[in-house]
């Protein structure tokens, strides 16, 4: 932000949002924090001042479930500034289209900028932006399931092969190759799990001081990339060489030569990213509540005033609240009861919340590095926003006790696995 000099590591249109305040003497953190306190809040506003009436029960839940994005829209992060554009973008369609209205020419502008710099703020925002920009325009006429499956890979395959060019050629960032990182964690799962050396470039002996240093978590791939612990590996595999194509190639070969491993590698990453068979206790759950030091001394230090909801967050996110696995079986349950919902404005667009969480949330599966829970925030807002829409249409009884009973049986799984898991395992 300050140098000028961008890669792609983090997103290049964050920061040259942020250099545009700083060039204009406004300073600091306030900018991003105020502009992202201002899209989720008036997201909100408009969403709420176009519903009817809520019941209280109704009102309560969604404020609690609100309470872990609320607390980290306090950090400056991409997360959060990627769930406050589609917070913004979703009251601006349930403004006009819960009132029978359709949007003005102003409006379909500013949603589809507010998409568009979500989708470049996070990779797989993607997952969740398609689902949303083509439920809401319409689905081109498209009616068949199959076909709006098929339209949205289209969409989301083209969008990610344009993001990079947008980052390299239009924001001028430099290519940090971070698209290597998921190889990389792949690869050194499918060793991890398969006992056999299938990163390349890395010998056998040095694999082996790698796994006796505890490199490989089903947490996070980070150690691989810390120079200080197992930054080696890395090296040695090329992730920062100059062409990364014999890596990404052999990363497809190994995967399909070690299924097995491959799935027993993605599936407990799954396990720990969803937070659902895991102990009591996982990290980087709330927000923190002073900012990281740095030598530009920005951000705030911590105080009374960003510890207390810090503290609130933390209770609300050891129950199920703040468990991605319930907010998965959450989206996909009240999809299959949207589905059966007779059409309207609100239905419809809980319909496409549901599946804009849902197949966000389905992704970590098998593109996610790391289990932070700040990279779920959309799946809470968006299945939150859809329940409060549903609960003013007539939803068929059978249809909502399934999806009841679904959310209740995972959240009972992972109370039994908090009870008798050791903490500080995944």
């Amino acid at each position: 932000m300050r140098s000028g000099a961008y890669d792609d590591w983090h997103p290049p249109v964050m920061a040259r949002l942020w250099s545009l305040f700083d060039a204009a003497g406004i300073y600091g953190t306030a900018p991003l924090f105020v502009v992202q306190t201002l899209l989720f809040y008036a997201g909100i506003g408009l969403a709420a001042a176009a519903l009817p009436r809520l019941r209280p029960a109704v009102a309560i839940a969604a404020g609690i479930a609100l309470l872990i994005p609320a607390g980290w829209m306090t950090v400056v992060i991409k997360d959060a500034q990627m769930v406050a554009a589609l917070v913004l973008a979703t009251g601006l369609v349930a403004a006009f289209r819960l009132r029978g209205r359709a949007l003005p020419g102003v409006a379909v502008a500013a949603v589809a900028v507010l998409l568009i710099y979500a989708v470049l703020l996070r990779a797989n925002a993607v997952f969740a932006v398609v689902p949303l920009a083509c439920a809401w325009a319409g689905w081109g006429g498209v009616r068949s399931l199959v076909a709006r499956a098929a339209l949205m890979l289209v969409a989301t395959l083209a969008i990610l092969g344009v993001s990079p060019l947008v980052n390299h050629r239009l924001l001028g960032a430099r290519a940090s190759h971070v698209e290597r990182v998921l190889p990389l964690y792949d690869l050194a799962g499918i060793a991890h799990f398969g006992g056999i050396q299938t990163v390349p470039r890395v010998s056998v002996a040095r694999w082996r001081e790698a796994e006796a240093r505890g490199c490989y978590s089903a947490y996070r791939w980070d150690d691989y990339g810390d120079a200080t612990r197992c930054g080696f590996v890395a090296d040695a595999a090329g992730l920062e060489a100059e062409t990364g194509a014999p890596l990404i190639g052999e990363w497809a070969r190994a995967a399909a030569a070690h299924p097995v491993d491959y799935a027993r590698h993605r599936l407990g990453h799954l396990n720990a990213t969803m937070r659902w068979l895991v102990p009591f206790g996982q990290p980087n759950a709330a927000a923190p509540p002073d900012s990281q030091p740095n030598t530009f001394e920005l951000g705030r230090r911590v105080y009374w005033g960003t510890r207390a909801p810090s503290w609130v967050e933390r209770a609300v996110a050891a129950t199920p609240f703040g468990w991605p696995a319930v907010w998965l079986a959450a989206s996909l349950g009240l999809w299959r009861a949207a589905a059966g919902t007779p059409r309207g404005p609100a239905r419809d667009l809980a319909l496409a919340l549901f599946a804009s969480a849902s197949l966000m949330s389905l992704s970590f599966a098998v593109v996610s590095i790391a289990a932070d829970l700040r990279y779920h925030l959309w799946a809470i807002v968006a299945t939150t926003f859809g329940a409060v829409l549903l609960a003013g249409c007539e939803v068929p009884r059978r249809r909502m006790a399934m999806a009841a009973g679904a959310v209740g049986l995972v959240a009972a799984a992972g109370v039994g696995a908090r009870l008798v898991r050791v903490p500080g395992t995944w």
